[in-house]
């Protein structure tokens, strides 16, 4: 993540409260995360291979990625923005070799990464969608808390004017397909429950305050329940989110970024992570940016990242024992 930030200050706070459970390393400059560390008597391991970590349990094991300048908590350097964006590849070829078997994130600065590299992404998701070449437009980007409310937007990081035409059957079709397959295949739940949100205020209201509804959602759900995945909307999104329906619903598929975040955000910031459907491996990221007005104060919650740490590692396990079990099928 974004060296300036505050993710140095939680992955260190996250090692001293997981402590063991869970084997990681971070990819990130040693010597800053070293200061940081000996500031919360934390010990650290410059590591050469991913295998190491499993060897030093009681430190925080540092896969080198020097930054190029030294920082001053809180402020941006493009002159560090290289290693930010040499690290998500790092990451993702362990995965791919199988040196690690998750990603778990630490936020961006999508501006400066974008300023500072080649960087012509609108964030992680596509970013790391287009790092897994075994896949082709099929990253979905799910916000999950630790109750269970879970919240999809259909599109992401574009203008609210843009909106509109993006919103197709075949994009809403899509983004369900992937939503329904990841929460059977890891999270085990046997038939999700989902719940479509409308693009415009009353859904629409019959067309008279828009055409999306009917168009291109209601179309996408109607195909959808007839291959028998259990489907409701579209619905005003004003009364999507109640207690009643947080409680029977396993996710909901809305049509933009705000109108699924907000909500998810509003009822449990610190309690709530990132997870990208779709990829071949997992991945996991806080729900938070970097916080720049912080970075520095050790004030930073690390509850977010220890959260998509438990959660990456509870998606592996479900992973491995799905393979075991189709290995073992006769």
């Amino acid at each position: 993540g974004e060296p300036s930030g505050i993710g140095p200050e939680i992955t260190v706070k996250a090692k001293q409260v997981l402590k063991e459970k869970i084997p990681f390393f971070v990819i990130g400059d040693y010597s800053l995360l070293t200061d940081l560390a000996s500031r919360n008597s934390l010990k650290t391991k410059l590591i050469e291979s991913p295998k190491e970590a499993l060897t030093h349990l009681d430190k925080l094991c540092v896969f080198q990625n020097k930054i190029a300048k030294p920082i001053e908590a809180g402020k941006i350097y493009l002159e560090n923005q290289t290693s930010v964006l040499s690290a998500i590849v790092d990451a993702v070829s362990f995965v791919h070799d199988g040196s690690a078997c998750a990603v778990v994130t630490n936020p961006i600065n999508k501006w400066a990464l974008q300023k500072g590299t080649k960087f012509n992404f609108s964030g992680h998701t596509d970013f790391l969608q287009f790092l897994d070449s075994s896949k082709t437009d099929q990253s979905v980007m799910m916000l999950s808390d630790k109750d269970g409310f879970r919240v999809v937007p259909t599109t992401v990081h574009i203008p609210i004017r843009e909106v509109s035409d993006k919103i197709t059957s075949a994009l809403v079709e899509r983004t369900i397909l992937i939503v329904y397959q990841s929460l059977k295949v890891d999270f085990d739940i046997k038939k999700p429950k989902l719940l479509v949100t409308g693009l415009n205020p009353h859904s629409g209201e019959n067309e008279t305050l828009g055409h999306e509804e009917q168009a291109e959602i209601k179309p996408a759900i109607n195909k959808l329940k007839r291959i028998g995945i259990d489907l409701d909307g579209p619905v005003s999104a004003d009364t999507a989110f109640t207690f009643a329906n947080r409680t029977y619903y396993d996710a909901f598929i809305c049509m933009y970024h705000d109108q699924a975040l907000i909500p998810i955000k509003t009822l449990g910031f610190d309690n709530a992570i990132n997870i990208t459907l779709g990829l071949s491996f997992v991945r996991t990221s806080p729900d938070h940016g970097t916080a720049l007005d912080i970075a520095g104060k050790n004030t930073a919650n690390p509850e977010s990242l220890i959260l998509a740490i438990n959660e990456a590692q509870k998606i592996v396990n479900m992973r491995k024992k799905r393979n075991f079990e189709a290995i073992c099928a006769p």
